[in-house]
């Protein structure tokens, strides 16, 4: 039998070889992590000395460019911290301690002049990346106002550079994951979360760091062309009378 003829037809093969396509395509070989899970870490209540945790890798590939997303879960413990209580950085350092970067993931996000005391919810379980469309800082007004339960989704991180205890939504935004991508991977990965305020107290449950170099990203044209191939393939099979079950 004609290995065409297994899937019933030459566009069903069609399908199933650009699918195949789209897996490998995002699965690249070079992506790493950066995690830990199951933590279940007190954060200090109102102690700007906060937590720290770091990873240290080594192995990975130089020069290579990567894109940054990093995920990051917080509880509440008994009353709650509030989500405007929390500051959080990403740090990256190369091996030899000659470069490093850093990112701000949350400055006391909803703090405004109207908003000292910033948003009152209680938890993450977000995403961040450069590539979101609204920045954390300003989560409420991109949902519509107050709601319940831990924030959850994809968002830009908050990038205020300033200190926590003058942080407002008017800060200027100055950091990014991007420069952290442009280094070294190898090195220490350390992550630091604080609570500002009294009054509440939360736990950090995991955080992870993942990276995907750059050119192993597939564009979606690359994707598309292939599959308009593959029908193109099975439509000559077609005129030629080749078998389609």
């Amino acid at each position: 039998m004609n290995p065409i003829s297994r899937y019933g037809s030459t566009a069903t093969t069609a399908l199933c070889l650009m699918m195949a396509f789209e897996l490998h395509a995002q699965q690249p070989a070079k992506s790493f992590v950066v995690a830990e899970r199951s933590l279940n870490l007190e954060i200090p209540d109102l102690d700007p000395s906060g937590l720290v945790r770091n990873v240290v890798v080594s192995g990975l590939e130089k020069g290579l460019t990567y894109e940054l997303i990093v995920r990051l879960v917080v509880e509440s413990t008994g009353f709650g911290a509030y989500n405007g209580d929390y500051y959080a950085y990403l740090l990256h350092e190369t091996p030899d301690g000659a470069q490093s970067q850093m990112t701000v993931l949350l400055n006391r996000v909803g703090r405004s002049e109207a908003m000292p005391s910033g948003y009152g919810e209680s938890g993450f379980n977000i995403t961040l990346s450069d590539s979101a469309s609204w920045d954390v800082h300003n989560y409420q007004v991109a949902l519509g106002g107050v709601f319940d339960g831990p924030l959850t989704g994809t968002w830009q991180p908050d990038g205020r550079r300033v200190h926590p205890t003058v942080s407002l939504d008017t800060s200027p935004r100055t950091t990014s994951l991007e420069p952290l991508g442009n280094l070294d991977p190898n090195g220490s990965w350390t992550l630091f979360i604080a609570d500002m305020e009294a009054g509440g107290t939360g736990r950090l449950v995991e955080w992870e760091v993942r990276a995907t170099p750059w050119s192993a990203i597939p564009e979606p044209r690359t994707v598309g062309l292939a599959f308009a191939g593959f029908l193109a393939l099975g439509w000559g099979w077609r005129r030629r009378g080749g078998p389609i079950r």
